[in-house]
C-alpha cells in the first residue's frame, strides 16, 4: 500500500479556507503542482508516490477555490491565484520553487511565474492551451452562446453549469468516459488500473462541491487572463501530445509562440495523459 498525500489547509488573509496536498521528500525541491479542470490537490502525475522521494521532489498541490476543499472565491480571476499561492508557500516557509501544470492548469502556472517573479524558477505545461488573446480554432460544436460569452465569465459559468451537472454525479466514472472518447495513446495509459484510480480520486475529489467550480474554472480560461504572456520571463518547458484530442496540439503551438523562453516537447503519437509514462523525464527537466 503507497503512502498517501500529506494533507492540510491553511486560513487565507479574506478567511477563506485553501486545502492542499503533499507528497514525496519534505526537504526536496519544490514543485507547485497546478490541477487540471476538473481536479483537486489529488492530482499527481505518478503510480508511485514514491519515485517523488526517490527524484528528491517536494510536490505541493493546492485546491483552487472551489474545489475539493478550498471555499469558492466569487468574482475571482485567474490573475488572483497567485495571491492564494504565496500565502500558501509563505505559511510552508518556500521561497522559490518550481511549477508543473496539467490541461487547465495551464494559466495558473502561468500566472504565478507572471506575477511572483523570481520566486518561480521554472515553469512545465502538460497539454496547456493558450488564452483566448489569439483567434482560436474554435471546433464546430461549442455553442455560439458560449463563444458570446466569452468576456462574460459569470455569464458563461451559468450556461456551463447545467452542461456538467451530470459530471458531479458519478465524477469518479469521468475516466471511464475518457478512455471512450480519448486516442489510443490516452486509452491504452487510462487502461492501467492505477491511473484509472488516480484520475477517479483527483476527479471526484474536484467534484466534492458540486459543478459550480468547474463551469466557473472553464469559463475564466476562455477569457483573457489578466497578464501578457510576452512578459513571463521564466523558462517554460511544454510537453503536448501530438495526438491530444482532449487539447489539441494546434493549441500548444500556439501557447508555444506567445511565450519569450519556451522549449516545446511534442512526443509523436501521445495523448492528453503522457506524464504518466513520461514522469521521470519531465520533472528531470524541471528539476535541472
Amino acid at each position: 500500500m503507497h503512502p498517501g498525500p500529506r494533507e492540510s489547509t491553511i486560513r487565507l488573509r479574506d478567511g477563506r479556507t485553501m486545502a492542499y496536498a503533499e507528497y514525496g521528500d519534505p526537504d526536496g525541491v519544490v514543485v507547485l503542482g497546478c490541477h487540471g479542470s476538473p481536479s483537486s490537490r489529488l492530482e499527481r502525475h505518478v503510480e508511485d508516490v514514491e519515485d517523488y522521494r526517490r527524484w528528491g521532489v517536494r510536490l505541493v498541490v493546492p485546491d483552487r477555490p472551489g474545489f475539493g476543499r478550498s471555499d469558492p472565491h466569487p468574482g475571482r480571476r485567474v490573475a488572483d491565484w497567485p495571491g492564494d499561492v504565496e500565502q500558501l508557500l509563505d505559511s510552508l516557509g518556500v521561497d522559490r520553487f518550481r511549477t508543473l501544470s496539467l490541461s487547465g492548469g495551464a494559466a495558473y502556472a502561468l500566472a504565478c511565474a507572471h506575477a511572483l517573479g523570481d520566486r518561480v524558477e521554472v515553469v512545465g505545461i502538460l497539454g496547456g492551451a493558450p488564452p483566448p488573446d489569439v483567434p482560436w480554432p474554435w471546433p464546430r460544436w461549442i455553442p455560439s452562446r458560449v463563444r458570446a460569452g466569452l468576456h462574460r465569465p459569470a455569464q458563461l459559468a451559468s450556461v456551463l453549469r447545467p452542461a456538467f451537472a451530470p459530471l458531479a454525479l458519478r465524477p469518479e466514472l469521468i475516466p471511464r468516459y475518457l478512455q471512450l472518447r480519448l486516442n489510443p495513446a490516452d486509452r491504452r495509459v487510462i487502461g492501467r488500473p492505477a491511473v484509472r484510480r488516480i484520475l477517479a480520486t483527483t476527479f471526484a475529489e474536484g467534484m466534492r462541491q458540486g459543478p459550480a467550480a468547474l463551469a466557473e474554472d472553464r469559463a475564466l480560461l476562455f477569457r483573457p487572463w489578466g497578464f501578457p504572456l510576452s512578459e513571463v520571463r521564466q523558462r517554460v518547458h511544454i510537453w503536448h501530445g501530438t495526438q491530444d484530442w482532449q487539447v489539441p496540439v494546434v493549441l500548444g503551438q500556439v501557447l508555444s509562440t506567445m511565450l519569450p523562453k519556451c522549449s516545446a516537447h511534442w512526443p509523436p503519437g501521445e495523448g492528453h495523459f503522457l506524464v504518466f509514462d513520461h514522469a521521470r523525464e519531465i520533472y528531470r527537466t524541471l528539476l535541472d
